[in-house]
């Protein structure tokens, strides 16, 4: 679930799953409107730490940034109105 919010003249990304620094640095509107109107998904790499059996590593993974898909709403033909499942 991504979010992108404009407060006195600040951006306000917060994307579910994606490092701030990540959604900071290389996430911009023009990204968000291009994953809305042409339904394509956005992929951003990021470097974390992780620990399996109790070895810490860093490893380097692609995730899905930015999809145009919703199970909770559903999405009008003109991209902007949405309402939710049920009503």
């Amino acid at each position: 679930m991504c979010v992108y919010k404009m407060h006195d003249g600040k951006d306000e990304k917060k994307c579910k799953g994606v490092k701030k620094n990540v959604a900071k640095s290389s996430i911009h509107l023009d990204d968000y409107k291009r994953c809305l109107f042409t339904r394509t998904e956005e992929l951003r790499t990021m470097n974390v730490i992780r620990s399996r059996n109790h070895h810490i590593y860093t490893e380097e993974i692609n995730k899905i940034a930015l999809s145009s898909t919703d199970d909770k709403r559903i999405i009008c033909d003109d991209k902007t109105h949405t309402f939710a499942y049920g009503k």
